[in-house]
Order: C-alpha cells, then structure tokens, then sequence
C-alpha cells in the first residue's frame, strides 16, 4: 500500500523519467550497422546524398555531416550594467545609481551538436561505417 508520501515522489521520478534523452550513441551505431552489408544504392537511399565522397585503393569512402538539436538550455555567463535614478518628492534629494551584475539566461537556444559519419564501400557493399562527433545519436 503507497503512503501519501511516496505519490509525489513517484510522481517527481516518472516526470524525471519522462524527460530524460533517450538518444544514445549505442541506438545510433545500431542504426548505421544496418547499412553493413547492403548495397551503396540503399545506404544513399536511406541517408540521402552524401556531403562528401572520396576514393582511393578500389575503396571509396562516404561522409555524411548531420546536426543535431542540443537536447539543454543555453546556459552561460554574462555580466549587465544597470543606470538608475531615483528622487524623494519636494527636495528630499535625489541620485544616481550604477551597479552590475551577473547572470545565467535559462531557455535559450544551445548550439547544435555536430556528427560526421564515414562509410566504407567496395565493389558497391558497404564494409563499415566510422562517426565522430557529439550529435551522433539516435
């Protein structure tokens, strides 16, 4: 039988649960080893054409660069200036006001992450597949 006080920590778990990225690099080689062995034609079929190709030693060579969305927020330093007046009504005096400060913007758009994937063909078979980068998930 669940204690009132165990729903809202089984509730906190199942939202942390629910926004966890899933996306891992173990999914991601998973998902280009199943183009090890198939013709060249399905591997630009399903990757689309290729950002570059290169060929050399009866091998040739594939690559595709993909971005990513940063799964995070923007999170960074900066510093503000601030300018400021203020006045106390029939001349109670008045001032001015200068300060800094430092903050950290949440929500904001994070760069992309970058993946670069190499396939290896011969004779039209794609032999392996190589990737670098820290957007290569799936």
């Amino acid at each position: 039988m669940l204690r009132s006080r165990s729903i809202p920590t089984l509730i906190a778990l199942a939202l942390l649960g629910a926004c966890a990225d899933t996306r891992t690099p173990q999914a991601f080689d998973q998902r280009m080893a199943g183009f090890v062995g198939r013709p060249e034609a399905e591997l630009v079929a399903g990757l689309g054409v290729p950002s570059r190709t290169y060929e050399a030693d009866g091998r040739r060579l594939l690559q595709w660069d993909f971005l990513q969305p940063n799964p995070g927020p923007a999170l960074y330093p900066s510093i503000g200036l601030g300018f400021g007046s203020f006045g106390f009504g029939r001349g109670g005096g008045s001032g001015v006001g200068v300060g800094t400060g430092l903050g950290f913007p949440v929500g904001g758009a994070a760069p992309p992450r970058g993946c670069s994937v190499i396939f290896e063909t011969r004779d039209g078979t794609v032999q392996s597949f190589n990737r670098n980068g820290p957007g290569c998930v799936a």
